[in-house]
């Protein structure tokens, strides 16, 4: 039911309602002082007797309560209106991104409400894919780095033994020193141009909680699964899961499944499983033909980064969708 049909009916419902309560009351409190009242107080006529004065108080507690009970119906919009206020204005801040909202009604304010749900789901992905891509470049930055202040270190190293041999040459040694200080300080203006090459990245291991992961990779991508109408569907059935390996670039292995499966498989569903050590991923889409030489650049990072990650990696793609399955080399 729309806004504008529910108060509509509100309002006939309000005008109709309070002629009848009160001629209600009216004949209610005449007939029971006709029968209980009137021969005790002498045949005194209804309207001149206190009978009277406590119809007109009831009168007025009776438009009280229907006041009351129609405007719980606009404290009810006014409520839901202030909560999407909050939301919007704490989706605004610089704050955590706040939790979708619960759809109670089909009516305009639902359909607002969902629209809401949405602006915070896709708040939420780029807010994530944002913050994972920073992490990566700056991994990878330091990285870069460290490859480049080590060979400077070891030449101003060189250049201070050699200090002794060009004494006659002051301008010369400083010069260097300068020049290596230069250098130096670009390596703290860089900016990874490129993150797809990876075979000379170094990859420091760590304890990644592979449920942590794929939830929050999963709620990461909710958003634009839904605007493509794919169903994700998650089962833990191993939750304390443990890789020793680099939680960034196992984000951004199955990140290329999950866009692999969007926009190439036109798929229904993609279900996400962890269980007996390995995360399966499997989609009801289309699939492909795995030896075909066009097989897109997704796949070739997966191969490359399984690779580097040392992950065993098994892919099965028939007419009735595409099957991967991911487990640790190191994994007991």
């Amino acid at each position: 039911m729309t806004l504008k049909t529910k108060y509509r009916m509100l309002l006939f419902s309000a005008i109709v309602s309070v002629p009848i309560v009160l001629l209600g009351i009216s004949v209610s409190m005449s007939i029971i002082y006709d029968v209980a009242f009137k021969t005790r107080n002498k045949g005194t006529p209804f309207h001149e007797s206190f009978a009277y004065p406590a119809m007109l108080i009831v009168f007025f507690l009776s438009l009280c309560l229907l006041a009351f009970l129609f405007s719980k119906s606009i404290n009810s919009l006014l409520s839901k209106i202030n909560m999407l206020n909050k939301t919007i204005r704490d989706l605004a801040s610089n704050e955590r991104t706040p939790s979708t909202l619960e759809v109670g009604s089909e009516d305009e304010i639902g359909q607002l409400i969902q629209s809401v749900n949405i602006l915070i789901e896709r708040t939420t992905y780029r807010e994530l894919e944002l913050k994972q891509q920073q992490e990566l470049q700056k991994e990878l930055l330091q990285k870069l780095r460290h490859d480049i202040n080590t060979p400077l270190t070891a030449i101003r190293l060189q250049l201070f033994y050699l200090e002794d041999h060009y004494k006659d040459q002051p301008k010369l040694v400083e010069s260097l020193n300068e020049q290596i200080q230069y250098i130096a300080n670009l390596t703290n203006e860089f900016n990874v141009q490129s993150l797809d090459t990876i075979e000379n990245s170094y990859v420091v291991n760590e304890e990644v909680q592979l449920t942590i992961l794929l939830e929050t990779m999963i709620k990461k991508w909710s958003y634009l699964y839904r605007m493509h109408n794919i169903e994700l569907i998650f089962h833990a059935d191993d939750p304390d899961l443990t890789w020793t390996s680099n939680e960034l670039w196992l984000q951004r292995l199955f990140d290329n499944v999950f866009q692999n499966t969007m926009k190439h498989s036109k798929a229904t569903k993609l279900e996400v499983t962890i269980k007996e050590g390995k995360v399966y991923m499997n989609d009801n889409g289309i699939g492909f033909e795995q030896h075909n030489a066009s097989t897109g650049l997704g796949l070739k990072i997966i191969d490359d980064i399984t690779r580097i990650l040392t992950i065993t990696y098994t892919l099965q793609s028939t007419g009735e969708g595409t099957f991967y399955c991911f487990s640790f080399a190191e994994y007991r």
